[in-house]
């Protein structure tokens, strides 16, 4: 990698403390789509020493081509993790079983075999996932997978339905109680529309939910698309709450599978409808 790439680092400028906390508060990003945007991403998370996680399909998605081996390699060199999206970015309940081991398998192969290092991590494309899918995820050996459920903090929840706090994306209300609901979570669509409805856009959200994890303890999981990020010109608002949150002392700021890690050793299985939550 070149001296100037806005991504150049030693290993020791991008390590990440994970000493044993009282009180864990976490923080952690993660990045969909694998679009060339994501190294604008990387190099603003590695400026304030924040961890992330970026989810790659192998096709591409639905605007572009997705990052070759270059800039997938060099976003692991500078210390991010790199989770799989798919083969083909299809969503998973409508494949069938052939399709489907092909989208959860052949990623995670292709993906090891570029960087030399295990994929531990899935996405589940747009969102979707059924139980059906989750069984593939696990036969195929990834340690977790990540959910498009947002407003959660707490540290008990299924590892191959890991929910997020915030999307990058200025959602209106009704999403965020929809995506509750859908979820099953009761309490979440209850504490939104009492204590957190009037927050003025979602930088504000994100800023009251960080605040309560950083009082309360749990995990603060913002994620997004770098694409949707340039299309709706989000930069200043991402940065914003990027410096909010970076840079204290009583945080962990891990990669999604690092996060995963932390869970207590007795983890909620929550129960799922059969088609799940999703919102973008």
């Amino acid at each position: 990698m070149n001296d100037d790439s806005p991504l150049s680092c030693s290993q020791d400028d991008f390590s990440l403390s994970v000493l044993p906390m009282p009180l864990s508060r976490i923080v952690t990003t993660s990045w969909d789509d694998g679009d060339v945007t994501d190294l604008r991403i990387a190099a603003l998370l590695r400026d304030r020493k924040l961890a992330g996680t970026f989810y790659v399909p192998i096709a591409g998605h639905h605007r572009s081509g997705v990052m070759g081996a270059r800039e997938l390699i060099t976003l692991r060199t500078a210390g991010f993790e790199i989770g799989a999206h798919g083969t083909s970015h299809l969503t998973l309940p409508t494949c069938n079983r052939e399709q489907l081991t092909r989208e959860v398998e052949f990623c995670k192969k292709h993906l090891e075999d570029l960087l030399g290092d295990p994929v531990r991590m899935f996405a589940y494309p747009r969102g979707k996932y059924t139980n059906m899918v989750i069984q593939a995820v696990k036969r195929a050996g990834y340690a977790g997978a990540r959910t498009t459920q947002m407003l959660v903090q707490n540290l008990a929840f299924d590892p191959y339905r890991m929910p997020t706090t915030v999307h990058v994306y200025p959602h209106s209300p009704s999403v965020y109680v929809r995506n509750a609901i859908r979820a099953a979570d009761f309490a979440g669509a209850w504490k939104y529309l009492m204590r957190l409805r009037h927050a003025g856009s979602w930088v504000e959200l994100s800023k009251v939910l960080f605040d309560l994890t950083l009082r309360r303890g749990g995990i603060w999981h913002l994620y997004g698309h770098s694409w949707e990020v340039d299309e709706l010109q989000l930069w200043d608002d991402l940065e914003e709450i990027l410096d909010y949150v970076s840079g204290r002392a009583d945080v962990l700021y891990l990669p999604n599978a690092a996060a995963l890690d932390m869970l207590p050793s007795q983890k909620s299985h929550l129960p799922c409808n059969d088609v799940c939550p999703s919102e973008k």
